[in-house]
């Protein structure tokens, strides 16, 4: 029988039905508390980036620990947060068409929310429909930083644009975004330090010239959880938009932030056609491979020595592992836990999140935002 959300709740590991998503409740409100205390120390405002889990119930928990408000990355994931009773929101992108804009004057209708705009043609659009609706969202002017994505271009082009979007009736300026993606998730610490540091430069640049030419910047929104520590040092940076700290995957570990792997799939041995070949019922339907192929999870009570087994390929709903040397003892039947490569994506695959305390599932969380793609 298939567990339901109700049934679910009070189940030992070994009896949960797989593939399944699991997320350790220690390690969470680990990475939770560490990264609250750090914006405690630095005085700065962490807007944690909910694309990461995408589950109301673990924002509940950012904001309770002091975030200042969240971040998602489109109108839907935002529509879940307000519908959760978030009041605070930012959608760190463009909002650009007839009808995503019009679903936010909605959402500016019953919560303050707040848009990444990078154009003139899209910032006209913007006001017409606030001024048709009768509400005042709030605007940042994203400003390109190096990652060559979106955004104005630094200096005179991110300053007209910032004249303009506090002229503009109907909506609220409210300060600058950037975004240093390419750099964020370096291995190599100096590169990765070294990188932010200099789009950072561009960014806190770009807010003195708004500022020169009389536009009051209240918000400076940046970065992610690869380079936190480093933001928060900066005087003209207000808040950061770190997001995979509180789940952590394997292609974040690899950074050595001191954070926890909280996020695994639970997957069950379903065939051992050789002695060093192993194979799962977790494959691209359950974990994605874009940042790096699932690592196996070791713990103390594990049976089988996890450091011999390499996740080396991905069916569609098989997991392929081999031994590094000679054969394991793991046998049909047995459960073994991915720590995903990616955790945003593969958190996008699965409807709910098992929370484990120990190995007894205490709640189950569902992952409203999944498929909010609009």
């Amino acid at each position: 029988m298939t567990n339901t959300p109700d049934s679910s709740i009070g189940l030992p590991r070994d009896q949960i039905d797989t593939p399944a998503l699991l997320v350790d409740l220690d390690a969470l409100e680990f990475n939770i508390d560490k990264l609250a205390r750090h914006f405690q120390d630095t005085g700065k405002q962490l807007r944690p980036h909910t694309k990461s889990h995408k589950t109301p119930a673990i924002a509940h928990r950012q904001l309770a620990a002091g975030a200042i408000g969240i971040t998602c990355a489109k109108v839907g994931e935002a529509e879940v947060m307000a519908d959760a009773g978030i009041d605070d929101i930012l959608i760190a992108n463009e909002v650009v068409g007839t009808a995503k804009i019009r679903r936010l004057m909605q959402l500016a209708a019953r919560c303050d929310i707040m848009v990444a705009v990078d154009a003139q043609d899209n910032l006209a659009a913007l006001a017409a429909a606030a001024g048709e609706a009768g509400v005042r969202p709030r605007v940042l002017v994203e400003v390109d930083i190096g990652h060559q994505r979106c955004g104005a271009s630094p200096g005179s082009c991110a300053v007209e644009l910032s004249r303009l979007a506090a002229s503009a009736r109907h909506l609220r300026f409210s300060g600058l975004m950037g975004y240093q993606g390419h750099v964020v998730d370096l291995e190599d610490r100096e590169q990765r330090e070294s990188g932010t540091r200099q789009c950072l430069q561009r960014l806190v640049q770009t807010r003195e010239e708004v500022e020169r030419a009389g536009i009051e910047v209240a918000i400076v929104s940046t970065s992610a959880t690869g380079d936190y520590y480093i933001s928060t040092s900066y005087d003209g940076v207000t808040e950061v938009q770190a997001g995979s700290y509180a789940l952590m995957d394997a292609a974040y570990a690899k950074l050595d932030l001191g954070f926890r792997n909280a996020l695994s799939v639970l997957t069950m041995v379903t065939s051992r056609p050789t002695p060093d070949r192993v194979i799962t019922d977790a494959g691209l339907k359950s974990v994605t491979p874009e940042h790096g192929m699932p690592e196996i999870k070791s713990s103390p009570s594990s049976t089988f020595d996890a450091v011999n087994l390499e996740v080396h390929a991905l069916s569609e709903e098989h997991g392929r592992i081999r031994t590094l040397q000679g054969d394991s003892d793991l046998k049909v039947g047995d459960l073994l836990e991915f720590i995903p490569g990616h955790g945003c994506t593969t958190v996008n695959l699965h409807d709910e999140l098992l929370a484990m305390r120990g190995d007894r599932v205490e709640e189950v969380w569902n992952i409203a935002a999944r498929g909010k793609v609009r």
